[in-house]
């Protein structure tokens, strides 16, 4: 009895959540029946968990501080016997001191962007940002069907680099943060994924930051995460709004805006070029996927391996870069990436990812240069990427970005 309830509320929320990742509806008004705003309550009551405490940001945003144990994950039947992991039991070496700023090598002006809830959650409870009604009504305007990471999926464009043909247990980077203008239907990211398989038994964890109005109804830069295990057919979402992600942190949560974002116009905020630094990697007992901010040693949480297929032992891809989507019969330009200009700007306006690494084993090292590509780019007076490269003999870096416009995909 208990798993055909759980495969109920997994389909529910796989139904009226995951489309997020499918969706990209004009925001406006919509009308609905009172069957369809009754089934939205009864969706809001399994999505949203009882509160211990509530903290509301300054930007509007509600999280509620769920018992750990009670948490949306594990509304997933994989996860009915599922015993939380409170932190990694091995670390790869190097997680804290390669890959971050304080060992690549920035100019003073170059600083973190703030993160995380000024008041964290008690012990024993995790941050869940709250689904609004608004929210199922946005995601459910005008879905769409279309594969994200194909590089001729209809409205996608991707400037990245990326590593493969060799087991990778995680990878990290240092990525700058900026808050590119969009339309309400499209969306602008900058992107690190790690993958494994290939069409439909694609598994894919993605994670950085996105300007994504469809999903989160603003247009801030947002810490996201996402997952798949069959190539974005039916499993899978963004950050917690289906059951899969473990989050372990009471300070930080996917979906949390950045504070900072850098600029290229303005005293000042053209030299502040705000870095963050993600990592994730197989934990070397259990197999499951974390999610780290190694520059705060803050780990957010992991996703169960027992969610995977391919990645349930190890990950053949790892990718950087950007992705940006507009609706493809809309006509609209299509957006900005990263910070609107190509990367022949260089780093003091161009968009960028730094300290590349990948884990090998156990230790976070440089990727080899024999295995890194540059991703086929459909036209680069809309968007490109620099080679990777390495300064001065430190660590591999690339510029990327472009202002979008017409004809911009294949």
């Amino acid at each position: 009895m208990t798993l055909k309830v759980s495969m109920k509320m997994l389909i529910l929320l796989v139904s009226a959540i995951s489309l997020a990742w499918r969706s990209h509806g004009v925001e406006g008004e919509i009308s609905i029946s009172e069957e369809e705003d009754a089934e939205l309550e009864r969706q809001l009551k399994i999505i949203n968990k009882p509160a211990i405490k509530v903290i509301k940001t300054h930007y509007g945003d509600i999280y509620d501080c769920v018992d750990i144990n009670k948490q949306p994950a594990f509304d997933h039947p994989l996860l009915k016997n599922h015993k939380i992991q409170m932190r990694p039991t091995s670390f790869p070496k190097g997680l804290f001191d390669k890959a971050s700023s304080s060992s690549v090598e920035q100019p003073s002006n170059v600083m973190p962007s703030e993160i995380g809830l000024k008041n964290r959650c008690p012990p024993g409870s995790v941050p869940i940002r709250r689904t609004r009604k608004e929210d199922l009504i946005r995601v459910k305007q005008n879905p769409s069907d279309f594969q994200p990471l194909t590089d001729r999926a209809s409205g996608h464009t991707f400037a990245s680099n990326y590593v493969n043909s060799v087991p990778y247990h995680g990878a990290g980077a240092l990525i700058a943060v900026y808050n590119p203008t969009i339309l309400n239907d499209q969306f602008s990211s900058a992107v690190m994924w790690i993958q494994n398989g290939e069409k439909n038994t694609l598994n894919s964890i993605q994670v950085g930051w996105t300007v994504n109005h469809a999903l989160h109804g603003d247009n801030r830069t947002r810490l996201f995460t996402y997952w798949t295990v069959d190539g974005y057919q039916r499993t899978g979402c963004f950050d917690t709004r289906c059951p899969g992600f473990v989050q372990v942190s009471t300070e930080m949560a996917p979906g949390l805006a950045f504070e900072n974002t850098s600029l290229i116009d303005g005293p000042k905020y053209i030299t502040k070029v705000v870095i963050y630094q993600i990592t994730w990697y197989r934990d070397s007992s259990t197999g499951n996927w974390w999610l780290s901010f190694s520059e705060n040693n803050v780990h957010i949480g992991y996703w169960p391996k027992s969610l995977f297929t391919g990645l349930a032992t190890s990950a053949s891809y790892v990718i950087w870069g950007g992705e940006v989507y507009s609706p493809s019969s809309s006509g609209e330009d299509s957006p900005p990436m990263g910070s609107g200009l190509l990367p022949f700007k260089g780093g003091k306006e161009a968009c960028f990812f730094n300290g590349l690494q990948v884990i090998y084993d156990s230790e976070l090292k440089d990727p080899i240069p024999s295995l890194l590509h540059k991703r086929k780019i459909a036209n680069r007076y809309c968007y490109d990427a620099d080679e990777v490269e390495k300064y001065n003999d430190m660590y591999y870096y690339f510029h990327f970005g472009g202002p979008g416009g017409q004809n911009c995909g294949f």
